[in-house]
């Protein structure tokens, strides 16, 4: 299969951020005029009742994989190679769309500041809304998305699991509210793929092969 063209690029990415940002306001004025507390509460409750030692330790671990120093890491290792390959402009926008959603899912969170739920299976003290795991994961699945097609196809689509699995895992911990994972995936696909429709003119020129 032959790699999209540039239009075909900015055309799905376009769609991509709003459809975040839909997601993203959908979910803050559902939590700010309590329409979804209910519901997250029911959630959480229900997950509880399926928490099992082995498979706390599991998704923990999972979890983890999403921190922020695994994150830098992985950050730093992309950027690396896109780096080699002279791909600069690809490095930039992989890290601006990546550390953007960072600190715009970290300046939120203290701007809401929701309390988490109770009875949390890992020790975390921010604030709640939006999840920083789910929006980072969402971002980092697009952009990895947006650099194998190229070479992959259609099979790139697989680093979406990537997202999937991170914000299910907070929602298994007990880490956050269902509603604040939602959030999450919104935000980083508006601020990941708004980034590419934004920024990624030419920038084909050296993809990841």
């Amino acid at each position: 299969m032959q790699p999209p063209s540039e239009v075909n690029d900015r055309f799905w990415m376009k769609r991509a951020a709003v459809a975040g940002a839909t997601l993203f306001l959908v979910m803050a004025l559902a939590y700010h005029f309590g329409w979804v507390q209910g519901i997250d509460r029911a959630i959480s409750e229900l997950v509880k009742q399926f928490h099992q030692p082995f498979v706390n330790r599991v998704v923990t671990l999972l979890t983890h994989l999403n921190s922020p120093p695994a994150l830098l890491l992985i950050s730093l290792l992309v950027a690396s190679i896109l780096l080699i390959k002279r791909a600069w402009r690809q490095a930039l926008l992989f890290l601006g769309g990546l550390w953007g959603t960072a600190l715009a899912t970290s300046l939120i969170k203290a701007l809401v500041e929701r309390p988490r739920p109770m009875e949390r299976l890992v020790e975390i003290h921010s604030p709640s809304f939006p999840s920083w795991h789910a929006s980072t994961s969402m971002a980092l699945g697009i952009l990895l998305f947006w650099l194998l097609y190229p070479r992959w196809g259609t099979h790139a689509i697989w680093v979406l699991a990537w997202p999937l699995l991170i914000g299910l895992s907070r929602i298994w911990l007990n880490a956050h509210w269902c509603s604040d994972v939602l959030a999450g995936w919104g935000l980083g696909a508006f601020v990941a793929a708004g980034t590419i429709y934004l920024f990624g003119t030419d920038s084909r020129a050296g993809s990841v092969k």
